[in-house]
């Protein structure tokens, strides 16, 4: 064989050798999320995983798809560590009314949700007037009016739709004329108030699943929209039913991990198998597959600081004469303490992981004190615990969180929102160890961001991770108040809240071996920004927007198509 024929030879087996992609990203700033390389320049995936990266040079292989990302920012997807899919499909397609307190932003609202649904839907929920009594967007600062709502001003517009919508209290609702025929009751203002609201909300007629497919249709676009490509669901069980449907269909452009939201279905849980598998205990993981994994429960110990029941050491500081003494109470399993952590132990010893809402210092300590009653009884291992909110730590517990490698399950846009009011709440020194992220990330806590998305009757939480990002790295307001930030020692930095956002949630869910960051192996879900986050300031990412989102190497969001 001569000189040319081995030539020939070489450049054949070189060809041969050549991989291929089925996409190749490149020409882009891409943060991997890894602390030894947290920068490259391209991606290749392969079957819906990453086959290979790069820092310089070019794949030197072929790939079907390219995508010139034009120096633009990607970063591994989105991890929402916190949603209540169902009910913010709900609030999407149906009514939302949280800012409302006019006549006309009521009616508008109104007609707005008659051209979302079919005729004959109806028209529930809403919850007005929940930003009436404190300014939306600000630091503090009340309003003084109160707006009442009444059955003329929408009856006209929803002949076809019974509505039966509610104040944010849920202690007074408006019903329209066709649902008070549908009641069979009279009433002229259509104003329905407590027992006989609650009658009537227990009336309303279960939605179809065609309407449950639509919601979620309509809430998956929203998480396609805002680059999240897993979210953590704690939805009632029937939504389970919507995923498998929209999987089998083809639509389903979102990974899920599922986890039942009332301690009481860990014993479903453990017969089903939801459970997290330590068969190799060095890679434990989650039940399930990569498009919809189980293992985690979720429940509560104590309420809410929006209505004053969080449990606290001290009393609230604006209680009022009549209630001098109330420090918050307790959820559900939690009124019997003794069943509620032998219900805990239980679900811990069948291999099911905790996630338990937490928003007091007291409540908040007395988990503390139960992490060393599992270890006891269950014995030592890392469970990865999930704290909640984890929302207001006395400061003598912080150095708790280390020994038992606690998740802190936080929401960063709580702070921007609930800044409004919580000086007030619970004064100005126990606001000190209130959203205190950087103090949790010093003691050992590895922080798994989420949205809480759609919120609560009270607020309205986005699932926009760019707002949560601006949350954790400014503590201010949308409005940019205060101007240091709300007790600016607890602000964290970009990469910090990244990593939050994507490996901290993946971590969480046991789920790091495939999510989080962009490694050679994982799954190949990418969000690609609009805008450098570590270039523009972060007033300008609350007008960003995403370019795409990606999906196991599949496109779900075309930016510059919309």
């Amino acid at each position: 064989m001569n000189l040319r024929h081995i030539l020939l030879l070489l450049v054949i087996l070189s060809s041969c050798q050549k991989k291929e992609a089925d996409l190749l990203i490149m020409n882009g700033k891409i943060w991997t999320g890894e602390s030894d390389k947290p920068w490259a320049a391209w991606v290749a995936v392969k079957e819906g995983k990453i086959l290979a990266l790069g820092d310089q040079g070019d794949f030197g292989g072929q790939a079907a798809r390219v995508i010139d990302l034009n120096g633009r920012l990607m970063i591994p997807g989105f991890n929402d560590s916190h949603v209540h899919f169902a009910q913010a499909g709900h609030l999407l397609l149906n009514v939302n009314l949280l800012d409302v307190n006019t006549p006309e932003s009521f009616i508008e609202a109104v007609r707005q949700t008659t051209k979302r649904l079919p005729g004959g839907s109806w028209i529930t929920g809403g919850d007005w007037g929940a930003y009436e009594a404190w300014s939306m967007g600000s630091s503090g600062g009340k309003q003084k009016s109160v707006f009442k709502p009444s059955r003329d001003m929408i009856d006209s517009l929803t002949k076809d739709y019974p509505l039966l919508v509610t104040r944010y209290d849920r202690k007074m609702g408006l019903a329209n004329a066709a649902a008070l025929e549908f009641f069979g009751i009279d009433s002229n203002d259509g104003i329905v108030k407590g027992a006989e609201l609650d009658s009537l909300l227990k009336r309303i007629p279960e939605k179809s699943f065609e309407q449950k497919l639509a919601e979620a249709r309509r809430a998956l676009e929203e998480c396609r929209k805002w680059g999240v490509t897993t979210f953590q669901d704690m939805s009632p069980p029937d939504e389970l039913e919507v995923y498998q449907k929209l999987r089998d269909d083809g639509e389903l452009t979102c990974r899920i991990n599922f986890c039942p939201s009332r301690l009481i279905e860990y014993t479903s849980m453990k017969e089903k198998g939801w459970i997290i598998n330590w068969d190799d205990p060095k890679h434990p993981h989650p039940a399930g597959d990569e498009w919809i994994s189980f293992g985690t429960i979720k429940t509560h110990i104590d309420g809410i600081m929006g209505g004053r029941s969080a449990r606290f050491f001290e009393p609230y500081s604006d209680n009022d004469v009549e209630n001098v003494a109330w420090r918050g109470g307790w959820r559900e399993f939690s009124r019997d303490m003794k069943s509620f952590k032998s219900m805990l132990l239980a679900a811990d010893a069948a291999n099911i992981q905790l996630r338990i809402h937490s928003i007091g210092d007291e409540a908040n300590s007395i988990l503390l004190d139960f992490l060393d009653t599992l270890d006891q009884v269950n014995g030592v291992r890392p469970r990865r615990f999930r704290i909640v909110h984890a929302q207001v730590i006395r400061p003598s517990d912080f150095e708790r969180f280390r020994k038992h490698e606690v998740i802190a399950e936080v929401q960063p846009y709580h702070v921007t929102d609930d800044m409004r009011w919580m000086e007030e709440r619970i004064g100005h020194e126990r606001c000190k160890g209130a959203y205190a992220f950087k103090t949790l990330m010093d003691n050992g806590c590895v922080l798994s961001f989420g949205s809480d998305w759609p919120g609560t009757n009270a607020s309205y939480y986005p699932n926009n991770p760019l707002m949560g990002l601006y949350a954790a790295v400014t503590r201010q307001t949308t409005n940019g108040e205060p101007a240091e930030g709300w007790f600016p020692d607890q602000r964290i930095g970009l990469e910090a809240a990244l990593r939050a956002y994507t490996y901290g949630s993946a971590y969480g869910a046991f789920e790091e071996g495939t999510k989080g960051s962009i490694t050679v192996g994982k799954l190949a879900d990418f969000t690609v920004l609009h805008d450098d986050l570590f270039s523009t300031p972060p007033s300008a990412w609350l007008k960003s927007s995403i370019d795409y989102t990606i999906v196991g190497g599949q496109v779900v969001w075309d930016g510059s198509n919309h």
